[in-house]
């Protein structure tokens, strides 16, 4: 295995990634593609150059990761909790130099960075727990009765297996604890089964430091090689490739619909179908009654302002609508905006993420019976800075044109006012599916409470009572997904103690000897 980080990668050279254990690099010679690293608060190239990872570096990823699958399948030394605590500690010993790159990419302030670098270490540890407790590890046991009339019944044994090599997409907006090392990592590590990355080329450096540190790890460990591949790329043939690979046995994915649907079409239209766990889009609607804004207007107007601005609105919970009574609303619309007035301007994940954000911008604005309620606009620090914008638009107009549904990533959000109590109730029964919903309610608002429940639980996979859909603790009640289009099962969650269920399946062992059948 050779080594070499982003900041000593010679100019001249182009990496391809992490390939079996391998620092993979091309001359600049090579057909490969490449591209660097973007500094979101000035646009600049940052160093370090990267290249498409061609058919050839995704063919020998897979068939690595399928011959380390039955290697691994052999041991029973706790390498999986070894391998992802080690991860964690290897990034302790270079936190700064990860937080540098990871905040020159993101544009993330310090403080929000080394939340996410501390979120990530925290989980790599608790799913190296979780990993030695085999707390995945669900067997049921049906004795035989020989005996039973009129047929006797046989032994049953079930349990559940590691799936096989698996392919993981990350997301844009958390280089840390959902990418390389992120939630689909330590799911797929803890129960068995190898995986392979398609790194994010919004964060390329970011990715290539991460996996190089696993890479080590597992080198370490005396670990196959195959245990780990991270694939470098901006083309979507890398990831369809990837996808088509007949090693590969299932996917983990978080983006865009768009996006997870290619990816899940992709997978079923292979010789041997497999499952793809996709978190997708969201608008988190947040509902609040008259009761509650005449009884804390002011901490709910803080609360989302505190909401919406974390991260930069680049958050899949982030609250994108908020639906409360017409009456109410001015009074309301005043606190939130004196709240948005002192928020920073700060720089988004990118040029393509600015583009998109501005394009979403021009439509609210464009469109009639829409007002734009608060512009924080742009800053001359850096071409990707854009501030919050929050527009308001009545119930009717929202449901007509389909306003419900359309999510922009970003510091952007729609107030819809509401001239009734029915009606408040009647918006929830036009939202699909959504990672989140949330509800402030005062007294007296019991009984719209619990119709507003039933609502909530046929759209939603989180329901917030009082509180804010940003933020999430990661525990075994943990649940992050819901119906299409916020993720393609909704009977999965991506983060939590159940994100290692996507990567087992079950059998079952008719008559066999315990010490055959485990």
């Amino acid at each position: 295995m050779s080594f070499q980080t982003f900041a000593s990668l010679d100019e001249t050279m182009a990496t391809v990634g992490v390939v079996a254990g391998e620092v993979v690099a091309v001359g600049k010679a090579a057909s490969a593609n490449t591209f660097s690293g973007i500094e979101s608060a000035t646009g600049r190239a940052l160093p370090g150059n990267f290249a498409d990872a061609e058919a050839e570096h995704v063919t020998r990823a897979c068939e690595a990761a399928e011959k380390a699958f039955k290697q691994l399948r052999q041991r029973d030394d706790g390498w999986s909790a070894s391998l992802l605590g080690a991860v964690a500690d290897r990034m302790d010993e270079r936190r700064d130099e990860i937080l540098a790159r990871c905040g020159a990419e993101t544009g993330y302030i310090p403080s929000r960075v080394a939340g996410e670098f501390a979120r990530a270490t925290g989980q790599l540890r608790l799913f190296a727990r979780l990993a030695s407790e085999r707390w995945w590890d669900e067997r049921h046991f049906d004795p035989a009765e020989p005996d039973r009339k009129p047929m006797p019944r046989q032994e049953m044994r079930r349990r559940l297996l590691p799936i096989g090599p698996i392919a993981v997409f990350g997301a844009c907006n958390f280089p840390l604890a959902i990418s390389v090392i992120g939630n689909d990592f330590v799911a797929g590590i803890a129960v068995g089964c190898p995986v392979v990355v398609k790194a994010h080329p919004g964060h390329p450096g970011t990715c290539q430091l991460l996996g190089e540190i696993v890479a080590q790890c597992a080198e370490d460990l005396n670990l196959p090689a195959g245990v780990f591949s991270l694939l470098q790329s901006k083309a979507p043939e890398t990831s369809l490739s990837l996808v088509e690979n007949p090693a590969i046995c299932a996917v983990g994915f978080t983006g865009s619909p768009t996006g997870g649907k290619a990816i899940a079409q992709c997978a079923l239209k292979r010789a041997q179908p497999i499952p793809v766990f996709a978190e997708l889009g969201s608008t988190n609607p947040v509902f609040i009654t008259k009761q509650a804004l005449n009884e804390r207007g002011q901490e709910i107007a803080r609360g989302f302002v505190n909401s919406l601005g974390f991260g930069n609105g680049q958050l899949c919970t982030k609250p994108s609508i908020l639906v409360v009574p017409d009456d109410s609303a001015p009074d309301f619309i005043q606190a939130v905006s004196q709240g948005l007035s002192e928020a920073p301007v700060l720089p988004v994940l990118g040029e393509r993420i600015a583009n998109d954000f501005d394009h979403g911008i021009q439509r609210l604005r464009s469109a009639p019976g829409v007002t734009n309620l608060f512009s924080g606009g742009s800053d001359e620090a850096g071409p990707f800075h854009r501030g919050v914008e929050w527009f308001q638009m009545s119930a009717e107009v929202a449901v007509k044109d389909d306003w419900l549904h359309q999510e922009t990533f970003g510091p952007l959000s729609v107030l819809v006012t509401c001239d009734c109590e029915a009606r408040w109730l009647d918006i929830a029964k036009h939202f699909h599916g959504s990672l989140t919903t949330t509800v402030h309610v005062g007294s007296g608002d019991d009984e719209l409470l619990a119709q507003w429940l039933l609502e909530a639980e046929r759209f939603a996979g989180r329901i917030i009572y009082d509180g804010w859909p940003t933020g999430m603790e990661i525990g075994s009640a943990t649940h992050h997904g819901g119906p299409y289009p916020a993720s393609l099962d909704s009977r999965s969650t991506s983060v939590g103690f159940h994100s290692l269920t996507r990567f087992v399946r079950p059998v079952c062992y008719q008559n066999w000897p315990a010490v055959t059948s485990g």
